[in-house]
């Protein structure tokens, strides 16, 4: 699996985790945290490789569908570009008061 669908995963787990049974939850951590393969998850989980990749990729798709029903990932993203954008205001004493009240605006908006 590529570096940045794995850190989405892990995104989409840490704020959609407790909404996961708790043997996703486990496994999705030994997978995502720990770097334990499939055949090691196997192992640990007296399972089959089948087994483990097929409750992997629900895992996946549950974590998925969450998202793009409450959408908290995209909201996190607005709020980390709206803060990014407000503070490089802020750093070029280029006190536009009216840009960065409508930024910081924008983020309560998101909340």
């Amino acid at each position: 699996m590529e570096l940045e669908a794995n850190l989405k995963l892990s995104l989409l787990s840490e704020l959609y985790k407790n909404l996961l049974t708790q043997k996703q939850q486990k496994m999705l951590k030994d997978f995502l945290d720990n770097n334990l393969s499939i055949s090691e998850l196997a192992v640990e989980y007296n399972s089959t490789r089948q087994a483990v990749n097929d409750l992997l990729k629900r895992t996946f798709k549950t974590l998925e569908e969450y998202e793009n029903k409450l959408g908290l990932l995209n909201k996190l993203e607005s709020i980390k570009k709206n803060v990014s954008v407000s503070i490089e205001e802020l750093k070029k004493q280029n006190l536009d008061k009216k840009f960065i009240e409508a930024k910081l605006n924008e983020i309560l908006e998101v909340l």
